[in-house]
């Protein structure tokens, strides 16, 4: 009984890094869907009547920083980072558990590093405006990297708690 209320149960903590995952991949949907549209319209309306949108090209940029950045959420998520993968997969199983949990603290490092970037640059960025989108701050642009960096820290944080305190999926304590 008492081994039993031991047990974490991290339900709930996946239930929230699907959630923000499955967010993430309608965000790059359509920011990707975005782009092809407006990408399409310039090229069509430049080529019949011999005009472009000033503007598209830093939308563009802005779609694809997001796009980019919210598809590292689901990297990260599935494990599909590149993590040293040559070494990791010639050494022996108790290596490679040292190694995967040095991947997970360096991710969380990373995060940690984006967040405050952004955090000691957003006095900055949000008076910085674009040429041709003066509505629209640069703080904008620069938040995907904040937010993938919350999310590198949550998904690493709870790989590491789920090797040591969760069910083990596999020999390197889950997916995450």
């Amino acid at each position: 009984m008492e081994s039993r209320e031991k047990e974490i149960d991290l339900t709930a903590y996946r239930k929230l890094l699907d959630l923000l995952k499955k967010l993430s991949l309608l965000i790059v949907l359509v920011c990707i869907l975005s782009i092809v549209t407006i990408m399409l319209a310039e090229l069509i309306t430049r080529n019949t009547i011999n005009s472009s949108f000033r503007w598209s090209t830093e939308l563009n940029g802005f779609l694809f920083m997001w796009m980019a950045f919210m598809g590292l959420i689901s990297l990260i998520d599935e494990d599909r980072m590149i993590n040293l993968d040559m070494v990791y997969s010639r050494v022996p199983k108790s290596v490679q558990t040292i190694f995967w949990i040095l991947i997970r603290v360096a991710v969380i490092f990373l995060g940690v590093i984006m967040v405050v970037s952004y955090k000691d640059m957003y006095p900055i960025l949000k008076t910085s405006k674009y040429s041709t989108m003066q509505w629209l701050s640069k703080a904008w642009l620069y938040l995907p990297s904040a937010v993938t960096g919350v999310y590198f820290v949550l998904v690493s944080v709870y790989g590491i708690l789920n090797h040591f305190l969760g069910e083990k999926k596999d020999s390197e304590g889950g997916n995450a």
